[in-house]
């Protein structure tokens, strides 16, 4: 008997410890970003790098958002997306790429209507939606050039950020674009036309993932929404304040990150369902 109720009060102390260990401390400081994100991304490299558009500058982070580095360019940007080995940075100025690993990003080019929102719907593409400034919807399938306004019958006014998803390769994607106070809406024709998803209220920032396609993070004032089957039902996963660009892995859909315009640096490790302060 003696026996067994010590080898109880050890495993009680492993427990302990184990769940001590998976417990935000509140004494460690908050992650903090260098300026609040208007478009955040994850490399689909093995590092899984953050990268993050503030408007003015491009900044990246190799260690969870412990620190972060300005990634040099003429441009400024507001969104960052992916191709297959490229990321891309839109702005006012024009469209940015560079390499994953890029010491500095190329000269901006310009495209027809300044973008300000981008998004890939796989991480090995070469397909990229954007928002104008304007709110109107574009696609570009030859790595971020050439690019084709979409007809996006049925979009309200107000979209300010997209995201879109692959699943069955003979299907069309799925973009979702979040319109403000006129809600999320969803196309799966190509961004022909559009309908609203009724699930889910005022929305500013949407991320998919390709790791599992039902995922669905929204972000409003108040903090961030998730979905797990599609948009039809939303849960409540963060009270966070007011929540300016999410993300999530494309490779990995328990790693997710979010914004607060605080400039708070959020951390989900288990697809949104809840969130800590930073790496």
């Amino acid at each position: 008997m003696t026996g067994s109720v010590e080898r109880f009060r050890v495993f009680a102390l492993i427990a302990v410890l184990l769940a001590a260990a998976c417990t935000p401390r509140s004494g460690e400081p908050p992650v903090t970003m260098p300026a609040t994100a208007s478009g955040l991304a994850i490399a689909p490299d093995f590092s899984g790098t953050i990268w993050a558009a503030t408007g003015k500058r491009v900044y990246r982070s190799h260690d969870g958002g412990h620190s972060w580095h300005v990634v040099p360019g003429e441009g400024g940007a507001t969104g960052v997306a992916f191709l297959s080995t490229r990321v891309v940075a839109v702005g006012r100025r024009g469209v940015q790429t560079g390499g994953f690993g890029a010491a500095n990003l190329r000269v901006p080019h310009a495209v027809e209507a300044p973008l300000v929102a981008v998004a890939s719907p796989y991480y090995r593409t070469n397909r990229l939606y954007a928002l104008d400034a304007n709110g109107r919807l574009w696609v570009s399938v030859r790595n971020a050039h050439r690019w084709a306004r979409l007809r996006a019958s049925g979009l309200p006014p107000g979209a300010v950020a997209v995201a879109a998803v692959r699943g069955d390769v003979h299907r069309p994607d799925a973009i979702y674009v979040a319109c403000g106070r006129n809600g999320l809406w969803r196309s799966h024709d190509f961004g022909a036309t559009f309908q609203r998803i009724p699930g889910a209220g005022p929305v500013t920032a949407v991320a998919t993932t390709t790791d599992d396609q039902r995922l669905l993070l929204v972000a409003w004032r108040d903090g961030i929404e998730l979905s797990r089957n599609r948009g039809r039902t939303f849960i409540h996963a963060s009270s966070a304040g007011e929540v300016t660009a999410v993300a999530f892995d494309l490779r990995n859909a328990r790693l997710a990150y979010a914004s607060t315009s605080g400039g708070r640096l959020l951390r989900s490790d288990d697809g949104g369902r809840t969130w800590n302060l930073g790496g």
